[in-house]
């Protein structure tokens, strides 16, 4: 009999949750977040009785929707909740599923020695290393399943029709392929429930919506004018989800996803290797989605932990040799495989701009010159100018970068940062890139604006061979962070789900009120506001409409964000909140937030009675029924689904104490004197938290209440995340998901972000970085720049400045 068992039959209980030390099965009652109103008397709990006869899904059985782009309603909020339900019962049924993909559970050992362990203690169960292996088995095959969505979302992306956009359309004013894309006349898509894609394909749709400018970008550079305008059909999609989050289409919609793209309903059915045409010598070549699966009747040695890293094309260490010209397939090929065809699509016939230069990088706007000379010389498409030119032959250097390589390992996106930084660092090449007189004894440089168009060109290159803005894969696996959030808190079986989302709605326009006036700073979201304004970013038009009125630019939703940053930027939104609109910002009890809060009060203003933030948090506390419906595990507290560790190139260390020559030796200790800095900045802002606990714990005392141990061994359990069964410690809720495995997944690590210094992976070609953005995969400007590089602008100054 085979061991491949549905998610239904699970080892351990439902992935996701964030109290890992409850002992008992039974879930917790639906929160009342927003049942009780602050400024009125609280009403009597319900009985046992009236409890059980309460509708759980009545909240979300009957839901009015409308097809088209909107700004958020509770209704579209209740049913994107609706769809993240479904989306996690997905994941479930696909990570619980033993033996898919050939990841069968006996890999990590014997079952027999995991009896007992739902009994333990989080400690405990974390010390047991087949648990921990069989929750990286879970992890794996999810992994391998948006892999292989994320394939197959690129063919329903090429299946729609399209008017891919070129530089003299970019020229045209006004433009519906380019300046009056995003809001001109309706060309929206008419959804129909025949129209509607597979579930992972709709996953992997509403992970690149909610990364804005991303998404407008590559919707304009493919010329997907009606798909932006239509945004997510929640009357549609809605229909197909019925009160247990199954998404159940009717045949004739599987029948047309099988006629108009040739793939599978179901992600699993597909074939079991990728097609791949080698980028060298145009083989047609098969590579395995993993190799990390095993036959069933395989037996791994004792104590021996499986082997998840994996050489497949959905694995984190792709590598297969081309049957004919020998050169190893690497993701890092692939990469340069793409700069190469957009570069040729810039230079042929298609004459298609270059990523990352058709939105204006500060307002995230198609923008572009109305006068000739000022075309000719626009900051924006420099990069566009630099690939056409023949300044030291890169143009026919970067598009023969693959052909002219020999040996089996091939180029990889430094080599092209090499090619690009000697013209940058040229007076000589640039004004021939300009078209200025090379006699001319006055040194050119190019400006600021233009070098961060390059950065930005770059970015989608670094950690990215999808013909996307960004690295799809990662981007959901970040995004599912925020999913399992929402599932866990479960506001959609709460009988007062609809005045919840009508409050998450207020705070989201006063977080919008806050954003807007302060345009430099970074504005984080605690868990409701952030439903809202995801919800909003999946109808495109609308919030690009409703973002440009009210901040003058296109706000973006930062993938990337590092986690001290995030968390430091946070405390400044909550107090700037609470000074606002007189109430607290996190309605959360978890330590964190607590001292969060008490960060906020002034000492001084505190003896004399003056804090207006000490009145806000003490007002929090003493509506009882508030506070006691905000226990961590179950309140919204800071979003940080984007959360992730900065991770600086070790090699940049031992360069610095090398000997190779001045500008080598100056771009190592720049290197390490921001890896340094960084440092010092999370020490400071963890000793900041440490001490406003120490605060709040002393407030507290004095009021005569508790609140939760920092350390999670005090019954509560919220510093232990239960990922696919196995307990993970993580320090506190803005800390980036110590749980995604590094080295696993089909893309680059979702929980890292390349540190900016030149020489370093994925970091600023030199003469490129001038302050600012710390490029490479940095960027972000929606919002604001999310680096606090943005504070020391002099350690991003080039060589040459």
């Amino acid at each position: 009999m085979s061991k491949r068992l549905s998610g239904l039959s699970r080892l351990t209980g439902r992935s996701g949750s964030s109290n890992a030390s409850s002992s008992t099965n039974e879930p917790a009652p639906p929160p009342a977040y927003a049942a009780v109103n602050q400024n009125q008397p609280t009403t009597d709990f319900p009985t046992a009785e009236e409890t059980e006869n309460v509708n759980l899904t009545a909240a979300f059985d009957h839901l009015s929707l409308t097809s088209g782009p909107a700004h958020p309603t509770p209704e579209t909020c209740l049913a994107h909740l609706k769809l993240l339900f479904a989306f996690q019962s997905m994941k479930e049924e696909i990570g619980y599923t033993d033996g898919l993909f050939g990841l069968w559970n006996s890999l990590a050992g014997p079952p027999e020695n995991l009896k007992g362990l739902e009994e333990k203690t989080p400690q405990e169960r974390a010390q047991n290393t087949q648990l921990a292996a069989l929750s990286r088995i879970r992890e794996k095959r999810w992994a391998l399943f948006v892999a292989r969505a994320v394939e197959r979302y690129e063919v329903w992306w090429k299946s729609m029709p399209a008017s891919p956009l070129t530089e003299q359309l970019m020229s045209e004013n006004p433009s519906n392929y380019y300046t009056r894309f995003p809001v001109g006349p309706a060309h929206a898509m008419k959804w129909e429930t025949n129209m509607l894609p597979p579930l992972d394909i709709l996953m992997v749709w509403h992970t690149h919506m909610l990364n804005p400018r991303a998404f407008l970008e590559d919707c304009l550079l493919t010329g997907l004018r009606a798909l932006w305008g239509a945004g997510m059909p929640w009357d549609v999609v809605n229909q197909v989800i019925d009160t247990d989050f199954n998404y159940n289409p009717p045949d004739v919609v599987k029948a047309h996803w099988i006629a108009r793209t040739g793939l599978s309903w179901d992600n699993a059915d597909d074939p079991a290797y990728k097609s791949v045409k080698c980028p060298r010598c145009a083989t047609h070549l098969k590579i395995p989605w993993t190799t990390c699966g095993q036959p069933e009747e395989y037996s791994p040695s004792p104590n021996a932990q499986p082997e998840l890293i994996g050489t497949g094309y959905g694995d984190g260490g792709l590598n297969f040799r081309c049957s004919s010209c020998k050169i190893i397939i690497r993701k890092e090929l692939l990469a340069v495989s793409k700069f190469v065809k957009d570069a040729q699509a810039l230079l042929g016939s298609e004459n298609r701009p270059m990523p990352g230069t058709v939105l204006d990088p500060k307002t995230g706007t198609p923008t572009f010159p109305s006068t000739a000379l000022e075309r000719s010389r626009f900051p924006q498409t420099f990069p566009n100018r630099l690939l056409k030119s023949g300044a030291n032959m890169i143009r026919s250097t970067i598009t023969n970068l693959i052909f002219s390589s020999t040996g089996t390992t091939g180029p990889t996106m430094e080599d092209v940062r090499k090619q690009i930084e000697i013209v940058l660092t040229d007076s000589r090449l640039l004004k021939e890139v300009e078209g200025l007189s090379a006699t001319s004894l006055r040194s050119w440089r190019i400006q600021p604006e233009a070098r961060l168009a390059t950065r930005k060109m770059m970015a989608h290159y670094w950690e990215n061979f999808s013909p996307f803005a960004l690295d799809l894969c990662s981007a959901v696996m970040r995004q599912g962070v925020f999913i399992d959030k929402m599932y866990h808190i479960d506001w959609l079986h709460s009988p007062s789900a609809s005045d919840t989302m009508k409050r998450l709605l207020l705070k989201y326009e006063r977080f919008f009120e806050i954003m807007s006036a302060n345009p430099n700073r970074v504005c984080v979201p605690t868990l409701d506001v952030d439903l809202a304004w995801h919800t909003h970013q999946l109808s495109p038009v609308a919030y690009y409409a409703y973002t440009v009125n009210r901040c003058q630019k296109f706000i973006d939703h930062d993938d990337k964000i590092d986690e001290d940053t995030l968390s430091s930027q946070f405390e400044w939104t909550s107090k700037e909140y609470q000074d606002k609109f007189g109430e607290v910002y996190s309605e959360c009890t978890c330590w964190y937030c607590e001292a969060i809060r008490t960060s906020h009060i002034s000492s001084v203003g505190s003896v004399l009675g003056l804090s207006k933030q000490e009145k806000v948090a003490e007002k929090f506390h003493e509506t009882t029924a508030t506070a006691e419906f905000c226990k961590p595990d179950k309140a919204a507290h800071i979003s940080a689904h984007n959360a992730v560790k900065t991770n600086y190139d070790p090699r940049l260390e031992s360069l610095a104490r090398m000997s190779l020559g001045p500008e080598a030796l100056k771009t190592a200790r720049v290197a390490d004197t921001r890896r340094r800095v960084h440092a010092q900045m999370a020490a400071w802002h963890k000793k900041r938290i440490e001490e406003g606990y120490a605060k709040a714990q002393r407030r507290a005392e004095k009021k005569g209440r508790k609140i939760p141990p920092r350390d999670g061994k005090g019954g509560d359990g919220n510093q232990y995340y239960d990922h696919w069964g196995y307990p993970y410690y993580y320090y506190g809720p803005w800390m980036y998901a110590v749980w995604l495995t590094p080295g696993m997944y089909y893309g680059w690590a979702p929980g890292y972000v390349a540190g900016c210094g030149g020489g370093a992976w994925a970091a600023c070609a030199a003469g490129s970085c001038g302050g600012g953005v710390a490029a490479g995969a940095c960027g972000g400007a929606g919002v604001s720049f999310p680096s606090f590089f943005l504070w020391l602008p002099w350690l991003c100054l080039d060589a040459n400045e």
